[in-house]
């Protein structure tokens, strides 16, 4: 049974008029009795490990070894911009770094065979930091063998500059930072960048010194890493907590219980967070910051981020610096993903307690492709895997926003499902595409202007124009016109079956075999036809009436109606287009 521990606020009230992710009814299915005898003769934390071992292994030690000889080459092209701009004495100053330092999930040993490996160059003081990201870049290409070279972008409020590249088969982000003296102590709001690599160094070294049993810690934070990400909670981009969120909440969870087992760990994290009182951040030291009052927003006393008359945002802050979150990018929309989430893993974690469910049924891979009638499809598409990798980092960071836009400027008419998942493709036309999903839920009442019994009709122009306003604001556009695109696609979940099966079989999409076209971006140069609709709107089906949006349970030959989806974006900037307007 699971022991008796604090409780933290009460437990949220389940999200009205949408559902988001999977409910935990039917998941918890009879184990054989062959798996049930052996599930019962077997400890849970002894199951636990091994399925960690089984389905996210650690890598190798063939692959370690090769991640060791990449990261040497990339401390010596390092090294070497240094010596190319400051002159052969410059690696004889104090403060030159002769080793790259770990971070992230790097540091904290939790990483995946394939996964990037993070890791910081300290720049030594007597040199500028903007001059160096350009000084690689030339070292690793005049050196050859590095591809998909592109900047490092930002991740939270602790963005270093740097770059990525992949080498010999291993994906690496160096980080650039500097250890400058006598700094005041970092805030959110004022951070100097060039020390910010350090300080997420810092915030590692912390987490792994703070935690009782690191090998438990790891353990507890690879199982938790593992559930994010097949459930859809994992990734700042689309809005949800990151790796070193859920580090800190893991470390949190070890220190609050530092005697007991893995399995047990595991419960408790899923039984604490879901009923964490979220006025009160939490914080790696447990510090009693004070409870801020309903009304209170971002700036009070607590850290905590927050909605003026609403509930307080979920707040996980970063072991370093005042008041600095680690969940800068989480809005309304994705808490309640996350919060829903925390429920269901906590009363799927009592079935396996209870012989009731195995471990697999914890982080079963959320059924998001059918959850939803509607979907949004953005295919990031370009002629050449350079080209396409700088395309993909620039637009990592605008799709932070997203789901703000959506909030702040059509929450009254849909609310998002946001799939923080890159998912590869091929296509027709397009050598390298990969795209991004968003489930749509249109929302009960009738939109402006509508009568009642009308078919409502979800006017998107807002969010969708903004978004491309941003990301065709790409500095490489111009460079690069005709070479890439962006190509937003309205989906029904027909349309999305044979889109994954389509993917699945290998065979190459098109853009008129599924979903409607609505705008793209760099298609100007290719000649694409230029949108004249006026709205960007999602008209319902008669299912949809009926279902409020949620996933239809008839076959695709079932459904009926039609929806239109339709736009036009005027005066964007060179190389960018609308596209389409049609009916879906």
């Amino acid at each position: 049974a699971v022991a008796r521990g604090v409780h933290f606020g009460e437990t949220p009230t389940e999200t009205r008029g949408v559902h988001f992710g999977e409910g935990v009814e039917n998941e918890a299915s009879a184990a054989p009795a062959a798996v049930a005898q052996q599930v019962k003769t077997t400890p849970l934390s002894e199951q636990l490990q091994r399925e960690l071992e089984r389905i996210s292994p650690q890598p190798p030690g063939p692959r370690q070894a090769q991640i060791d000889s990449v990261l040497a080459e990339a401390l010596a092209v390092c090294r070497g911009a240094c010596v190319e701009l400051a002159g052969a004495g410059a690696l004889q100053e104090e403060g030159v770094a002769d080793a790259l330092l770990p971070l992230g999930s790097y540091h904290l040993g939790v990483t995946l065979r394939y996964d990037e490996i993070d890791v910081l160059f300290v720049v030594p003081l007597f040199m500028q930091i903007a001059e160096l990201p350009e000084a690689i870049f030339a070292e690793l290409l005049r050196r050859g063998g590095a591809k998909n070279l592109t900047p490092a972008g930002s991740d939270g409020l602790l963005s270093a500059p740097g770059l990525r590249f992949e080498l010999r088969g291993v994906r690496v982000k160096v980080l650039l930072s500097q250890r400058i003296p006598l700094l005041p102590q970092p805030r959110a709001e004022a951070i100097v960048q060039n020390m910010a690599a350090v300080f997420a160094h810092e915030a590692s070294s912390k987490i792994l010194s703070s935690v009782p049993n690191p090998d438990v810690f790891r353990g507890l934070l690879r199982f938790v890493r593992l559930w994010a990400r097949q459930r859809g909670v994992y990734g700042p981009y689309l809005g949800f907590p990151g790796g070193m969120a859920w580090a800190v909440c893991c470390a949190r969870i070890c220190q609050m219980y530092p005697s007991i087992e893995l399995s047990q760990l595991a419960a408790r994290f899923f039984r604490v967070l879901s009923r964490w009182d979220w006025r009160q951040p939490l914080t790696l030291d447990g510090s009693a910051a004070p409870v801020a009052p309903p009304q209170m927003v971002a700036s009070s006393a607590s850290g905590a981020l927050e909605l003026s008359g609403s509930s307080p945002i979920m707040t996980v802050m970063l072991p370093v610096g005042a008041g600095i979150p680690a969940t800068s990018t989480l809005t309304v929309t994705t808490m309640k993903i996350v919060q829903k989430e925390l429920r269901r893993g906590y009363k799927m974690v009592q079935h396996v307690e209870l012989v009731r469910a195995h471990w697999t049924d914890v982080y079963k891979e959320a059924r998001f492709f059918q959850r939803h009638r509607h979907y949004l499809e953005f295919d990031f598409m370009a002629t050449t895997e350079a080209i396409h990798s700088a395309w993909l980092a620039w637009s990592r960071q605008q799709l932070q926003e997203l789901v703000q836009l959506f909030e702040t400027m059509s929450s009254n008419i849909v609310t998002l499902r946001p799939w923080p998942e890159w998912v590869d493709f091929k296509d027709a036309e397009w050598p390298y595409a990969t795209a991004v999903f968003l489930g749509l839920h249109l929302e009960r009442g009738t939109g402006d202007g509508q009568q009642e019994g009308q078919r409502r009709s979800c006017d998107l122009r807002e969010p969708i124009v903004k978004f491309l306003g941003a990301i065709s604001a790409w500095p490489d556009a111009e460079k690069n016109a005709n070479e890439f695109e962006l190509l937003i696609k309205h989906m029904r979940t027909s349309e999305l079956e044979q889109w994954l099966e389509n993917r699945q079989k290998g065979v190459a999409s098109s853009q008129g075999a599924a979903g409607t076209s609505i705008n793209s971006v760099g298609n100007q140069a290719r000649g694409g036809p230029m949108g004249t609709g006026a709205q960007l709107s999602i008209t319902e089906e008669d299912a949809d009436a009926a279902g409020l949006g949620s996933a239809p349970s008839e076959t695709p030959a079932q459904r009926g109606g039609a929806g239109a989806f339709c736009g036009a974006v005027e005066g964007m900037a060179p190389g960018i287009a609308t596209m389409f307007c049609g009916a879906g």
